[in-house]
């Protein structure tokens, strides 16, 4: 079973799709916040047993290192690229779908817990989600010989769905920046350079910056 990649794939992204209930349904900070970082570690930890096992490769999960200007350089381009794409995206999709938002994050700027998520929380979140719907969605598309424009789309439809709860405001914002974000993984090859600018994108958006940047 784990020497197939999809099947690999379905059950890292599977417990994302699951956490989304964990928005609708509990309100308790440390409860929440017990299942949202699970839902991110046992899916890497499924992938760290199986590269371990050499079931995975280093590069099908985007472990590709890359010269240092090239790495700055696309981590840069790929960071403002993103952040282009998503306060303005939310923007943007905000005037033409609804809202119906069903789910949110309880812990919010007046939370003890503000900081262990702003900081550990948005690490695991980039970590998690660039090795698992660019790294390893990138190397499962390909395998099964997705064109280039497939694996876009599909990524994409993958990606902004992981962001159900949030309605279909997120979803199509989500899947627009996560695009941005696999053009840097299909060129590269390494998720390393995502996995900042992800980390950055949230941070900004998370503490309100973005929003003031834009004036949104």
């Amino acid at each position: 079973m784990f020497n197939n990649k999809t099947i690999i794939f379905f059950l890292a992204a599977l417990p994302f799709y699951l956490n989304d209930f964990n928005n609708i349904f509990i309100k308790q900070e440390l409860l929440w916040l017990a299942i949202d970082y699970s839902a991110k570690i046992i899916p890497l930890a499924l992938l760290f047993y199986l590269l371990k096992k050499e079931i995975l490769s280093s590069a099908d999960l985007g472990f590709v290192s890359l010269p240092l200007k090239k790495l700055v350089l696309w981590t840069t381009g790929i960071t403002i690229l993103g952040l282009f794409l998503d306060e303005p995206g939310f923007a943007l999709w905000s005037r033409l779908l609804p809202a119906m938002r069903i789910g949110s994050i309880p812990i919010g700027p007046d939370s003890q817990l503000y900081t262990l998520d702003m900081t550990f929380g948005l690490a695991l979140v980039a970590v998690s989600e660039e090795i698992i719907f660019r790294g390893l969605a990138f190397t499962t598309l390909k395998a099964r010989n997705c064109s280039p424009r497939k694996i876009f789309l599909f990524s994409a439809i993958i990606f902004g769905l992981i962001h159900w709860s949030q309605g279909p405001i997120a979803i199509m914002a989500t899947a627009v920046t996560g695009t941005g974000l696999m053009l840097c993984m299909y060129c590269t090859g390494s998720v390393y350079p995502t996995i900042i600018a992800h980390y950055v994108i949230n941070y900004l958006s998370f503490s309100g910056k973005a929003v003031e940047f834009w004036g949104l």
